[in-house]
């Protein structure tokens, strides 16, 4: 597999059938069609190589044709950009040949090629755009045909943490009392859950503070304690939520937030 960017380009498998000519059936008057796109495949997964996009292109020969071409578009819609554009990556927007030089010359010649790609960006919606090229003895075009296969949306699927708030006041009586509490509200936007989640506190000054929230479920938020002395006018809070990167999220540069420390409330 070729990965371009979060895009990845499965390898070409080509089918290439010499059939010689074919004989009807009974009462059958339509022919088969010279350009045909079928078996598509849309797969949805959490896991970003796992995302693919396939389909199988058909292709036989019009009178006359010497060699047959395929090209494949692959198509990207996205919410910023609403109009489809070409997704650039290796085995796209060639033109592509049959190993056998002499397929097409028959008339019962018949061209397969299965197009997989993987490892698709999200949320996006794509498609195949496919051009069938007949070639003459001449090296003149015959005929040419574009089809565009059925859409497939790929969403993000994996979760997305990070810090909605926190908040910090004195603790003014039981345990911890003369210290502060600092609550860290945890949200994760995605749409799958995580578990554990890590959670660091700093406030600059003493030993870094570190927590577990047993997890975040998706579209939902949790919330982690810590107790420590009371930060000083002009220092800096930090708090960040799966410091190492053990789940497995669609964004981690939103997984810090940095506050500066509040003044302590009036007892007055």
């Amino acid at each position: 597999m070729i990965s371009v960017r979060s895009l990845g380009v499965g390898a070409v498998a080509a089918c290439a059938i010499a059939l010689g000519s074919v004989t009807a059936a009974a009462g059958t008057t339509t022919p088969p069609p010279n350009a045909q796109l079928k078996s598509f495949v849309c797969q949805k997964a959490v896991d970003p190589p796992a995302r693919a996009l396939s389909v199988q292109a058909v292709m036989r020969p019009v009178t006359g044709t010497s060699k047959m071409q395929m090209k494949f578009d692959l198509m990207r819609q996205t919410k910023a950009h609403p109009r489809f554009t070409v997704v650039r990556g290796k085995g796209l927007g060639n033109w592509l040949t049959p190993d056998n030089p002499t397929l097409g010359q028959r008339a019962g010649d018949v061209w397969i090629v299965n197009h997989p790609v993987v490892d698709l960006a999200a949320p996006a919606t794509y498609k195949f755009r496919v051009t069938f090229r007949w070639i003459g003895a001449q090296g003149q075009t015959l005929s040419t045909a574009v089809q565009s296969s059925s859409t497939c949306y790929q969403p993000e699927l994996r979760a997305d943490l990070y810090v909605k708030s926190l908040t910090a006041n004195p603790i003014t009586s039981g345990a911890g009392s003369g210290q502060w509490a600092y609550v860290a509200e945890i949200a994760n936007r995605g749409l799958t859950g995580a578990a554990p989640v890590e959670v660091d506190f700093s406030d600059g000054g003493s030993a870094p503070l570190t927590g577990s929230v047993a997890s975040v479920g998706p579209k939902s938020t949790a919330r982690q304690r810590f107790v420590a002395p009371a930060c000083v006018s002009g220092a800096t809070l930090t708090v960040t939520v799966d410091p190492k990167q053990t789940n497995d999220e669609c964004n981690y540069a939103n997984n810090v937030l940095t506050m500066a420390c509040p003044a302590a409330p009036s007892t007055g």
